[in-house]
């Protein structure tokens, strides 16, 4: 009953909001986008992703904005949903053919894992962290690291309610977020990414982002090893004893010529969308990149892997592939995401001058660094509470706006906020891997997620103010 009480509530404030006076600057057309922004992100709180997705992009198309062909170029005709739809195919594929296996067990048979205890959960919720960043959809990454943390704890001894399994099963959760927001060509990240884009009608340089993104995550999963010694002091006595030899007890084969192939797709499609950062443009190779895009060189590891055969089968399985791990309410998400990014700033609405004059007293006339300070500050406590990837789109224009009159660098705020707004943690509603976090009622408990998220939490909050801000304008110089 719950869930058409919400539904209609979600509709409600969609179509309900246009009959409403507009406020000045916002012009009537620009009610009824807000109307069917502000209900979206009520459906995709409280009812789900998909059917209001695309019901929000009928809403758009019977509103005064534009025509329906236009809703459809600007969102299903985007060439951001082209490029996820094509990136989880690649890096689905690298995962169901097992090459994600390899990763992980090189990482957790390091021996200065032996006899350390923190060592082994800096490196554990690390592995996780890589995995998260290598796969195109984190949840399969977090299974199946917490499977693996499973079966240790449980042959050491631990339990549920003991505070070294608590803090381990948050721990691999939060290396997997850590993971979420690495690249910015696949989900909630490059939704949150392409919203900025469409606002300052400028591609963000992927090599910096990533460069800060590896930095940032290190540390992050550093300080949390530093929680665990320090701060949350579980008994690790259990696990005082770890080896490798604990991971090494199950040998993989070694890889076959299908593995090896993804496996150089994998860092050969990541070298590619690098290097237009890296060489100049001059150089032929360099300038066929720029002009395919991330899109176009997606779609060419796409081609040659269904083209070329092994024992008369293709490389890879398109239909099996793409039925396995496309997954749609992202795809859809972020289509939408797209084009109500495009109708927020838009002059016809008035949106995007109300925002600014209302947060002109708190953010207005701030000095670069103390904008910055401000607005990362109270992002990362909203989307404790709402889903990071719909308030990042919201958050971008604002970034954008409020970057260009105080003189701030825009590529660097954004990225700070991408990767700030992705330790959400703390409620179900903060963002779909929380809320998996807290159904997992066999290994944690709710209450210790909120004892020991708040910590991280605020520990997080710290590193990305303290450090993240200057490292990101030192990066996006």
């Amino acid at each position: 009953m719950m869930f058409y009480v919400h539904c209609a509530i979600g509709l409600v404030i969609m179509f309900g909001f246009s009959m409403m006076a507009p406020i000045k600057p916002v012009t009537p057309v620009g009610m009824q986008v807000l109307g069917i922004f502000l209900g979206m992100i009520y459906l995709w709180s409280f009812v789900g992703i998909l059917w209001p997705s695309l019901f929000g992009i009928l809403a758009l198309g019977l509103s005064d904005y534009a025509p329906m062909p236009v809703i459809l170029r600007k969102s299903l005709g985007d060439v951001i949903p082209i490029l996820v739809f094509f990136a989880m195919i690649l890096f689905g594929a690298i995962q169901h053919y097992g090459v994600t296996k390899y990763i992980s067990r090189w990482f957790l048979t390091r021996k200065i894992i032996n006899g350390r205890p923190v060592m082994f959960s800096f490196i554990f919720i690390y592995t996780t962290y890589v995995l998260a960043a290598l796969s195109a959809n984190v949840l399969p990454a977090l299974l199946f690291m917490w499977s693996i943390l499973y079966g240790v704890l449980e042959d050491v001894g631990y339990k549920k309610g003991d505070k070294y399994t608590s803090v381990m099963v948050i721990g691999t959760m939060f290396g997997a977020i850590s993971g979420q927001a690495a690249k910015p060509f696949v989900g909630s990240a490059l939704m949150i990414l392409a919203s900025f884009e469409k606002v300052s009608k400028t591609q963000l340089d992927y090599l910096p982002y990533m460069l800060f993104g590896v930095i940032m995550a290190t540390l992050a999963i550093v300080i949390y090893a530093l929680l665990i010694k320090f701060v949350f002091k579980p008994d690790m006595s259990k696990i005082a004893n770890i080896n490798t030899e604990r991971f090494e007890k199950e040998k993989l084969p070694p890889m076959d010529l299908r593995q090896k192939i993804f496996f150089g797709c994998l860092f050969g499609y990541l070298g590619l969308v690098l290097l237009p950062s890296i060489l100049p443009k001059t150089i032929w190779l360099v300038a066929l990149l720029n002009k395919l895009g991330p899109w176009g060189v997606v779609i060419a590891f796409v081609v040659a892997l269904t083209l070329f055969k092994i024992n008369g089968k293709p490389i890879m399985d398109f239909k099996e592939i793409a039925g396995r791990y496309v997954i749609w309410e992202v795809y859809f998400l972020i289509a939408m995401a797209m084009v109500i990014s495009d109708a927020l700033v838009e002059n016809s609405t008035g949106i995007k001058p109300f925002l600014t004059e209302t947060l002109s007293p708190l953010l207005g006339g701030r000095s670069p660094a103390m904008f910055a300070v401000i607005f990362v500050a109270i992002s990362m406590m909203i989307t404790q509470a709402a889903n990071n990837g719909v308030m990042g789109v919201l958050f971008m224009p604002i970034v954008y706006a409020f970057s260009m009159e105080n003189g701030s660098n825009p590529a660097a705020i954004a990225t700070v906020m991408t990767f700030a707004l992705h330790v959400a943690i703390l409620t179900p509603a903060a963002s779909p891997y929380a809320a998996v976090l807290y159904a997992n009622r066999d290994w944690v408990d709710g209450q210790d997620i909120a004892r020991y998220g708040t910590v991280i939490f605020v520990s997080m909050m710290a590193l990305y103010l303290l450090v993240g801000i200057p490292l990101s304008n030192m990066i996006f110089r």
